[in-house]
């Protein structure tokens, strides 16, 4: 929930400064950094700016880096900022004027939002890239058939394109509100894998009553989660037996018509059986306010197991990837609810932010060598190479010996490194996973994967396995706020609302489910609150923007 409401506020400051115009007009002075390389056939110098790890050395030695320069006759200056100061100085550099030729983001560090992108493009300091595309981009082209939300998704309410994304389509990632749970104790205790809610609350009353761990003791803790990620909080899973949740920004969608779940009787009951589990003493105290470390030490103890079950993404998040542990837990499939509902959190194929932008800062030359370099990226070669580093020295193509997660041969096989290998002794291949590259989930999934899926190595098959346990339990209709284009002069309003409201059901949410709050008592004034928070005009933006990506 806190990285939701990070999410939040980054989106109310991004709209901010869409309609500040602090920025200054693109025909202002540009430091000089415009000027096209005085030697015609010499290579183009252009300026990106990326975030950089601690441990990554400068991106100038890296072969990735002096690969491209020669295919492409460019140079590069690169600009850096740290992981954690990238966002700001990025928005501090578009505020200012001083700027580079191009934007190379890591999104999960930082991304140009959808507002932003709006913004920028209508002051003119964001290129369209609309015609680059079409002279110079072939493999964007192609990737723009072949993925079905690309085009339309990277799209501005103008008809224009200014920027790239990082599309990742991660399988295991799309179903997001997963629950593990220890399969060792349902074994020792003659369990079943449970199927409903009422199934599943019995389970758990086991775990703290009958001593599955053996030990003779009363130290297990049934059901327990961390408070920091969304699909990590075990309301999250057990909401979708009772109504659709994804978790972000409660909008579900009926017959084309948005709502909000939160407000919906079927949510009032998922609470209502969430309290029920936490004043049975099922649900660990602690979930609600603690982080995944603190989770994770829960999973992760000597000797005996402690932990049940718990809600995570992934199970790595609440037991520790190299403990004995670990073989212990697998998914619980989404549970049907008392009125027959059995969904699960799902991500549908969209594009949320860019992780690539060409500024006027670079033109002619320096725009057609940016685009040739991001069309590139997002060719299968050019997304393999710098995503996982040199062929022959980090990956091969795949030989029969190599099964790829739908257990067919596999067309690329990573080449495991010395792990003692000397710090000055390594060479960077590669830029990771930054800036624009095409990974479908095809490619994901051509990638071999050990075998044996409760091994550490094969920790990847794990989590595909126990996706296709949570498909076909997505709702038939689905909305990604994070992903939709918001009118401009809706920008401001609906990120101050969308963190109200959020943070308001979220509030609420845990108080139902401690019990701090009477469910029965209060229900009433805390649907009358949202009418505080301007729900309906909430909704009424969120409508327009969903009309238009049903276009």
């Amino acid at each position: 929930m806190k990285k939701l409401a990070l999410m939040s506020l980054t989106l109310l400051l991004s709209a901010a400064l869409f309609l500040a115009g602090c920025v200054p007009s693109k025909n202002q002075p540009s430091s000089g950094k415009s000027n096209e390389n005085s030697d015609p056939n010499g290579p183009v110098e252009v300026t990106i700016f990326t975030p950089k790890f601690a441990d990554s050395k400068d991106f100038s030695e890296n072969e990735f880096t002096k690969m491209v320069e020669e295919k492409f006759n460019m140079k590069i200056k690169w600009e850096y900022a740290n992981q954690d100061a990238a966002k700001e100085k990025r928005q501090l550099s578009l505020a200012s004027g001083d700027y580079p030729d191009a934007y190379l983001l890591v999104t999960w560090i930082d991304n140009i939002s959808k507002v932003e992108a709006q913004k920028y493009g209508k002051e003119g300091v964001f290129l369209p890239l609309n015609d680059l595309i079409k002279e110079h981009a072939p493999n964007i082209q192609k990737g723009m058939e072949e993925v079905p939300y690309l085009e339309k998704g990277m799209t501005a309410l103008d008809g224009n394109i200014y920027g790239l994304p990082l599309l990742g389509e991660c399988y295991h990632c799309s179903r997001y509100g997963k629950m593990w749970i220890n399969t060792e104790w349902l074994k020792n205790l003659n369990l079943e894998m449970p199927k409903t809610t009422e199934e599943y609350k019995k389970v758990l009353e086991a775990f703290k009553n009958d001593d599955p761990n053996g030990n003779g003791k009363k130290d297990e803790i049934p059901l327990s989660g961390e408070s920091t990620m969304v699909g990590d909080n075990p309301i999250q899973f057990l909401m979708g037996a009772f109504i659709p949740n994804n978790g972000k920004n409660y909008i579900n969608v009926n017959d084309g018509k948005l709502s909000l779940g939160a407000m919906q009787p079927e949510w009032k009951d998922g609470l209502k059986y969430v309290q029920s589990l936490y004043k049975e003493g099922l649900i660990d105290h602690g979930t609600f306010t603690q982080n995944a470390e603190a989770l994770k030490q829960l999973g992760t103890p000597e000797g005996e197991a402690k932990l049940g079950a718990f809600a995570a993404s992934h199970s790595a998040i609440g037991v520790d990837l190299n403990s004995e542990h670990s073989k212990h837990y697998d998914v619980v499939p989404p549970l049907k609810g008392p009125d027959g509902a059995q969904y699960t959190s799902s991500d549908y194929g969209s594009v949320n932010n860019f992780a690539f932008a060409i500024t006027d800062k670079a033109k002619g030359k320096k725009a057609e060598a940016l685009i040739k370099l991001a069309d590139y990226l997002y060719s299968e070669e050019g997304t393999v190479a710098m995503t996982y580093g040199k062929e022959g020295v980090h990956w091969k193509k795949g030989g029969p010996e190599d099964i790829d997660l739908n257990g067919k041969q596999a067309k690329y096989a990573i080449i495991p490194q010395d792990p003692n290998m000397k710090e000055e002794d390594k060479v960077e291949y590669a830029w990771g996973e930054r800036g624009p590259i095409l990974q479908t989930r095809a490619l994901r999934d051509s990638i071999g994967t050990a075998t044996d899926e409760w091994s550490p190595e094969g920790f990847e098959r794990r989590l595909f396995n126990a996706t296709k346990k949570y498909d076909g339990f997505e709702p038939e209709e689905q909305f990604n706020a994070q992903a939709a284009w918001i009118a401009p002069e809706d920008a401001e309003e609906v990120a101050l609302l969308q963190t109200n409201i959020n943070k308001y059901i979220e509030e609420n949410m845990v108080q139902f489910a401690t019990g701090s709050k009477n469910i029965d008592k209060e229900w009433n004034s805390y649907i009358d609150g949202f009418k505080n928070l301007q729900v309906d005009r909430y909704l009424e933006v969120y409508q327009k923007a969903y009309d238009f990506e049903k276009e």
